[in-house]
């Protein structure tokens, strides 16, 4: 149905599909320009394309998982999944800390710099296109589905897209003036982008882990809103996480061993139905059974 959560979401999912597909792109094409110009300016905008991609990779796969309807949302796997990108950005980091170390002790320390080229520039400021091309359309998909995960991606690309001029000034002004000084500047200057960008994603990535994206309050409503619904049943729990603007809803049920198929499929449609109806917000609900112990011995 258009303007209903389902549609908004898939439209979500397009929107970074492009966004994603951009920053992977503006990622090699960096590391291309690197591999064969140099500059240290350069290496450190090249890490934050990195992030940056792991971060619109992480916000593709939430919302993949998010449009497979009728199936249940692996948690465990985006949990996993989360550690694995945290570990490789982790490297990523090491990596880059390495270089800048040998960077500080083998050029800096000497007076020379390592921005002897223009040819960065051209990576620059094709990033830069990039970045404003993802904004443009993120800023439209969050107008017209209103989804927050949309408004903070394009106002993370407005940041990158600061980020990306900045970089570009510093590898002109380095250039000709051949200032190891500027130079570093412009270094430390393109890592607190980095680290804008490293804040962001290990926030999400925590709260998935651990499980604080659990909204409490949504998950003790609708428990007590499902055991005074449900005579007969057992709720036992009731979970409502949140990723980015909607929710997911897990509901725990105890029921009889010998209870009828039939009957069950009903009562997974009365409590997902319930459920929808307590927010618009809510896009899937997955109704999960167990054994009731204590009827099995009756």
């Amino acid at each position: 149905m258009r303007g209903g959560i389902v549609y908004r979401l898939r439209g979500a999912y397009r929107g970074f599909m492009v966004s994603a597909t951009l920053s992977v792109i503006g990622l090699f094409v960096d590391l291309g320009v690197y591999l064969a110009y140099g500059s240290v300016i350069l290496l450190t905008d090249l890490v934050h394309w990195a992030i940056d991609a792991a971060v619109e990779v992480f916000g593709l796969l939430a919302l993949y998982y998010a449009v497979r309807v009728g199936r249940r949302f692996p948690w465990s796997v985006l949990a996993l999944e989360s550690a694995v990108m945290l570990v490789s950005i982790v490297v990523a980091l090491g990596v880059y800390v390495v270089s800048f170390a040998s960077y500080f002790t083998e050029s800096y320390m000497t007076g020379q710099v390592t921005t002897t080229s223009l040819a960065p520039v051209a990576a620059t400021l094709l990033g830069g296109v990039f970045t404003l091309i993802a904004m443009v359309i993120q800023r439209r998909n969050y107008e017209e589905y209103g989804l927050e995960v949309l408004r903070a991606d394009y106002m993370h690309a407005l940041v990158d897209l600061v980020a990306a001029f900045a970089v570009t000034v510093g590898i002109v002004l380095v250039y000709h003036t051949g200032s190891e000084k500027l130079e570093l500047f412009f270094v430390l200057v393109s890592s607190m982008f980095i680290v804008h960008s490293l804040l962001e994603i290990l926030r999400d990535v925590v709260r998935t882990i651990t499980g604080e994206n659990v909204d409490y309050e949504l998950s003790a409503r609708l428990l007590k809103r499902l055991v005074n619904e449900q005579k007969g049943f057992r709720v036992e729990d009731v979970v409502a996480r949140r990723i980015g603007s909607f929710y997911i809803v897990e509901v725990k049920v105890r029921v009889d061993p010998r209870e009828k198929l039939e009957t069950l499929h009903r009562l997974r449609g009365r409590i997902a139905r319930s459920v929808l109806e307590e927010s618009s917000m809510i896009y899937h609900v997955d109704v999960r059974f167990y054994p009731d112990r204590a009827r099995r011995g009756r």
